[in-house]
């Protein structure tokens, strides 16, 4: 997308370079901003590059402006990612029976599960070992 985006706009700088120069008469500008001044004879090839260089500049300028609001909107979404994955990992790395909720337990009613708790049976880690790791028979 980038290559068609600078072919455009060499195209259309081209374009001014040209029509610029099939059009050197000299013209009389007047600001309508403020009434009564006029310039001495310009020729007009010079107005136009002019117009297409302060067209360059405030579209840089627009551009830059737009740039730093992208910039800091990716510094603060990777500080959220960077925020999240530290809490993914907290997470990930709590225990399924927490040893402080364990210590300050209450008696409960038998069949009853303590709030938030999680009623699992235990898990046995040396049955995924065997499951993930078959012994191989070509290795007698």
């Amino acid at each position: 997308m980038w290559f068609i985006r600078w072919l455009l706009t060499l195209l259309l700088m081209i374009y001014a370079v040209i029509f610029a120069a099939s059009n050197l008469d000299q013209v009389v500008l007047t600001i309508p901003a403020i009434p009564m001044v006029r310039t001495q004879p310009v020729s007009l090839a010079v107005v136009v590059l002019l117009a297409v260089a302060v067209g360059i500049i405030i579209w840089a300028v627009v551009s830059f402006i737009g740039s730093i609001e992208f910039r800091r909107r990716i510094h603060q979404l990777e500080r959220m990612n960077r925020d999240l994955k530290v809490e993914l990992t907290s997470l990930r790395n709590k225990s399924i029976l927490d040893d402080s909720e364990l210590a300050g337990a209450e008696t409960t009613v038998v069949g009853t599960p303590r709030p938030g708790s999680l009623d699992l049976p235990p898990y046995d880690y040396e049955r995924e070992d065997e499951d993930s790791n078959p012994t191989r028979s070509s290795e007698r």
